[in-house]
């Protein structure tokens, strides 16, 4: 995947967990409760480890795979 389609995902990701986080702040604050507190934190979590799992390198895995005695 190159960098500009990672670029778009990772801006398109980070809106749409804001959104999520923003509407169940509304409708728990509405409802008289607080900030959701776990279920935030999934969010945030989901998406940080997701994003780390995009932007990995794969050119670093790829050499530590290879040490097979067949590719000279």
């Amino acid at each position: 995947m190159n960098k500009t389609s990672k670029v778009i995902i990772t801006i398109i990701a980070i809106v749409l967990v804001l959104v999520i986080f923003v509407g169940l702040s509304a409708s728990m604050s509405a409802s008289g409760g607080h900030v959701p507190g776990i279920i935030g934190l999934i969010l945030f979590g989901g998406l940080y480890f997701g994003l780390k799992a995009m932007w990995k390198d794969e050119n670093k895995d790829n050499d530590k795979n290879n040490n097979s005695l067949l590719q000279n």
